[in-house]
């Protein structure tokens, strides 16, 4: 009977701790295996990215991450499948006067800025 007590804290140990967290590692690991091409994926650095090529024979994957942007990534790297959120209706982003608020005028010239940037990746120092 003295033992009782730590036979109970081990339980609710495993029960608490170790089951989900196996639970979770396993999910990851059926989710990295399962990726196709076309799959939208966020990897654990916070890059979202298509996934373009999965080679069979090693574990690494492509993703798309920018029109013409691969990179490619070992599948432990992806985090989740991100599904496609619905697009907003662009009434609920004016505001009720019907102009655009000042951060997203801000946004809307940062990614016009964006689009302009060209990266010689060849280019060496």
């Amino acid at each position: 009977m003295e033992f009782l007590p730590f036979i109970v804290i081990i339980v609710l140990f495993y029960f608490l701790l170790i089951r989900p967290q196996q639970k979770r590692a396993k999910e990851a690991r059926e989710l990295q295996l399962n990726l196709q091409p076309g799959d939208r994926v966020m990897l654990t650095a916070g890059l979202f990215g298509t996934v373009t090529e999965v080679e069979e024979t090693t574990t690494n994957i492509k993703v798309e991450i920018a029109d013409g942007v691969v990179i490619q990534v070992v599948r432990q790297a992806v985090a989740q499948k991100v599904t496609e959120a619905p697009a907003e209706d662009s009434d609920e982003s004016d505001d009720e006067s019907g102009e655009k608020t000042e951060v997203e005028a801000t946004a809307d010239e940062t990614s016009a800025d964006a689009e302009n940037v060209i990266v010689d990746l060849d280019k060496k120092d």
